[in-house]
Formats: structure tokens, sequence, C-alpha cells
């Protein structure tokens, strides 16, 4: 998100808007360290509450899943690119189909972390080890993008557009973030969760009805409006029309869009909340009530989308920055009468409030899971080869939620004003690349082993980091996070079309490759010739 983008709808907010959304905030904040009061478990950290019904879950998971790359990215891709931000828009619905197939087993397993998940067929510290460096490198990237997409926003309602403002209120919304994760963890972040995922959907709901009035009811009209505020008119509604014509284009296109089928569904923050699901009824009936507000999510984005395209034009959702992320926060100020207008100052302020908690939903989920792959996967489990005190692990957590998220304030620091967007990309590639082709293999193959599961991780992890770094997203090109250099020989932003089926490559590889190597050594420790009749038999998995 630029600020130069947000300046545009901000320029002369009065100063009530920005109160009421620091208010806001502070409450929300309040709120998130108050209902985590009476956690005293390690466990109740990493998960919370485990009896939740399960429509509060599936709001709970909703929230998890709403970032600011589904609010903003959506709205922007489809007001710039047409048919494919609604292709964009469904690959991120569709996601929750994967989240389905791996819910029940994973319920089943009593897991708290993805360690402990992938030490259901390999037991040792090395499964743990490659959760852990997967996890982190799904974790960080995600966490950067987030507290800057939360610095931006509060810069932009305090009227200024500089960087070194952002960078300032990127550091003051982080520490209060993550000093927010610190103390509440998961039981504080459900809360927040469902909060968020009401206050949202309350605000696009209100925005859609505006929208819908602004063309009198008439959807065609607004479609119609909308292709002839693109910069490309007759391709607007068609089919890979705006993202070029060589079939390298419409191969790296179909590569983002299976990342984020895959990956969405196994970032960190959005398995948590599998991790604290009562049991597996629970867990999928949990993520249909979820599937229905993404559902809603999505579809009014798109028609946001279109009315942003229509109301305000492409050139200008662009101004001449290299991306669109500030549609939404654009299209508010338009659709209520625009600045200095009481009720579009409300609307704003609505809309900023939903980023935050956005942001501080997505945030808290993504440092638990650090705190768990750093604390419980690699500390408790690896470094000291021991179960430890309940009460030293729970503040190990809590340093490692603090230590980790420190780091990633820093790093936002200074990515601040580049073109980094890409990184969101790169957390849901590495999710597609390693973490769903192990669970995959892991809840469903039973020839699974030690080799198969670390040539997946890490050959998956490796293969989208390198070839990213090698991609037009770091260098080469103008929206580039480098645009003064120019290394990437792989000619394409996204790498999945790649990637992905290396993994799952690996993955049977490895297996074969382990087995004939080691005999019965590498053979799985059960014969789960069935995935339930495997993780029925599995034991608690520690406190």
């Amino acid at each position: 998100m630029t600020g130069r983008t947000l300046h545009l709808a901000v320029s002369g907010s009065p100063n009530h808007v920005l109160i009421g959304f620091m208010l806001f905030m502070m409450l929300t904040l309040f709120l998130t360290v108050f209902s985590s009061l009476d956690e005293h478990s390690a466990r109740e950290f990493y998960t919370g509450d485990r009896t939740l019904p399960a429509w509060k879950s599936g709001m709970a998971l909703a929230g998890s899943f709403t970032s600011t790359a589904l609010l903003l990215t959506v709205t922007g891709v489809v007001a710039t690119a047409g048919f494919d931000g609604i292709t964009t828009a469904t690959s991120m619905f569709l996601s929750l189909g994967v989240l389905l197939l791996l819910a029940r087993p994973i319920q089943l397993s009593g897991a708290c972390t993805l360690g402990e998940l992938l030490s259901l067929r390999v037991s040792g510290t090395a499964p743990r080890i490659a959760a852990a460096v997967a996890t982190l490198a799904m974790a960080g990237p995600f966490l950067v993008v987030q507290l800057m997409a939360a610095g931006n926003i509060t810069a932009s309602l305090l009227g200024f557009t500089g960087t070194g403002v952002q960078k300032i209120c990127t550091v003051l919304i982080g520490c209060l973030v993550v000093a927010c994760g610190v103390l509440s963890g998961a039981k504080g972040l459900t809360s927040v969760q469902v909060l968020a995922v009401t206050v949202i959907g309350t605000a696009i709901l209100v925005m859609c009805v505006y929208a819908v009035q602004a063309f009198h009811g008439d959807v065609g009209t607004l479609i119609g409006a909308a292709a002839q505020g693109s910069d490309h008119p007759r391709q607007y509604l068609s089919p890979g029309g705006t993202i070029g014509i060589g079939s390298s284009s419409h191969l790296d296109f179909a590569g983002g869009q299976l990342a984020l089928v895959l990956g969405s569904a196994c970032m960190p923050h959005v398995l948590s909340r599998v991790y604290s699901m009562k049991d597996p009824a629970t867990a999928r009936r949990s993520i249909r009530y979820a599937a229905g507000i993404v559902a809603f999510l999505c579809a009014a984005l798109i028609l946001l989308g279109f009315t942003a395209a229509a109301r305000i034009g492409t050139r200008e959702i662009f101004t001449g920055e290299a991306h669109s992320d500030g549609a939404l926060m654009l299209l508010a100020r338009s659709l209520t009468g625009g600045a200095g207008n009481g009720f579009g100052d409300l609307m704003f302020a609505a809309v900023a409030c939903a980023l935050f908690l956005s942001v501080l939903s997505v945030v808290g989920g993504t440092t638990l899971a650090a705190a768990g792959a750093l604390a419980r996967d690699s500390y408790h489990c690896v470094a000291r080869h021991k179960r430890s005190d309940p009460s030293d692990e729970l503040f190990t957590a809590r340093v490692a939620v603090a230590l980790f998220g420190a780091l990633a304030i820093a790093l936002a620091v200074i990515v601040q004003g580049h073109s980094a967007g890409f990184l969101a990309q790169l957390a849901t590639t590495v999710a597609a690349s390693a973490v769903t082709p192990a669970l995959m293999y892991t809840l469903y193959w039973r020839r699974f082993n030690r080799t198969g599961l670390l040539w997946t991780v890490y050959g998956g992890t490796t293969l989208t980091i390198g070839l990213y770094l090698f991609s037009t997203a770091v260098s080469g090109s103008a929206t580039a996070l480098i645009p003064t250099a120019d290394f990437a020989w792989f000619g394409r932003s996204s790498p999945a079309v790649v990637s992905v089926p290396a993994a799952f490559l690996l993955g049977w590889a490895g297996s074969l490759m382990g087995r004939r190597r080691s005999g019965p050594a590498e053979a799985p420790e059960e014969d789960p010739l069935a995935v339930d009749a495997l993780l029925l038999s599995v034991r608690p998995l520690g406190p």
C-alpha cells in the first residue's frame, strides 16, 4: 500500500476520525489482554480455549483468514485487472477446500504446532527442525507485509505521506500489536478475530449497499462502467486479458493461483485455528461457517473492485505508483461524499478500524505460530532434549513472540517505501511448496518417511526462496524490490508453477530413496493404511 495513494483519500480528514480510530484501537487491545488473563499453560497460550462452539470457531477462522492481502489486494486487483481479479478472489476461497481436507486428521492428532504434525510418522528432532524452518520462512515475510500495511494506514489517518512517518507508525503499531501478543496468547486472539470479522463484514456490507445504490441497483451498468474506467476496456472482462498475451505470462498467473489455493490454507496463523478446535466434527462445521463468511467477503470485494474502477478509474488508483492496494480506502471516501462529509469520515474510519483488526488478528496468529516453532519445536524439544516445566515453556514462548516480533518490525522499517508486496506471495508460495505437500504425504501416504519429509520441506522452501531471489519481483523491473539492479534470470514473478510440482516429486523420490538406503529403519513406525486409524492411535503430544 502506498502513502501517496492513501493521502488522496484522507487529505483534509478531521481530527475526530483519528481520535475515533485510536480509541477503537485501545479498546481492542484491552479486550485482547483482558480475555486471556486465565491462561496458565503453554498449550493454552498456543491454542487457547478448545471448547468453543463451531460458529464461534468458524468466525475466528474467518477472521484469521481475512488478512490485508485479501481485503486490499483483491479489491485492487479486481479494480485494475477485472476478470483476473475475480480469479484471484476465487482461488483464495477455494483454499478453504484444502483446509477442509486436512482439518479432521489435524484435529485428531492433538498437535499444537507444525512440528508435532510432521512428527506423526517420523520420530526424532529432524521433523521439528524442518517444521520450524518452514514456519519461520512463511511467518517472517508475511508479518513484515502486515506491519507495513498497519504503518501506512496509521500514517494516512494522520495526514502524512512521507516514508519517515510511515516508519515511525510501523514501529509504534508494531510494538503495540506484539506486546498484545506477548500478553494475550491464543485465547485473547480469538476474541479479536471474532470482532475483526464482525467489523469487517459490517463495513464491507455498508459499502456494497452504497455501491449498488450509486448505480441505481443496476449491477450490469456498474460492471460496464468499470470496464470503461480501466486501462483496457476491451480486455477487462476477458480471462487473461490484462496480464499480457505471452504464454509465459499466463503460466506465471496460473502459478500464482496455484500458490493461493494450496498455500493460503496452510499458512501458520490459519493452521493455528485448526489446532484449537474442539473435535473433528466441530472442525468441519467451523470450516463450513468460515467458508460462508469468506465467500461473502470475496463476492463483496469483487463488487467493490468493480465500483472502484467505475467511480475512481484505474489511473487514479495507481496515481503513478506500482500497485493498487489503496483502492478500497479511496472508494470508502468516494462512495460517501468525500473528505469533510460526516458520514464519509465515519465510513473511512470504519474501514481503517477493520483493517487494523485484520492486521492485529493475522499478526497475532502469525507470531504465536512462530513462537511455537521457536519455543516448542526448537528450544524445548531439540535444544534441551527433554520435556520442560510448562511454566518454563510458557515464559520461553512469550520471549519468542517478543523477539520474533521485534525482528519483523525492524525488517518492515527497512523495506518501508519499497515494492515489498511480493513478500506475501513468497509466504503463500512457501506454504504451497513445502507445508502442503508435507502434510498431504504425512496424513495420507503410509510410505512417507524421514528422507521424504526432509526433501519435501527443505527442497520446497529452498527452491521457492531461491527462485524468488532471481525473479522479477526482486530485480530487473520498475516494480521490483531493487529496481536499479538486474539479476533476474528466472523470468517470472511467481515460481509456484515450478516449486509446487518439484516439492511433491521430491517427497515421493525422497521416500523411495530412504527406503532403499535404510530398509526397515526408514519405514513408518505405524502402519497407517487409513489415516483415521493412525491418528486415533496417536497418544497425546505433551502438556
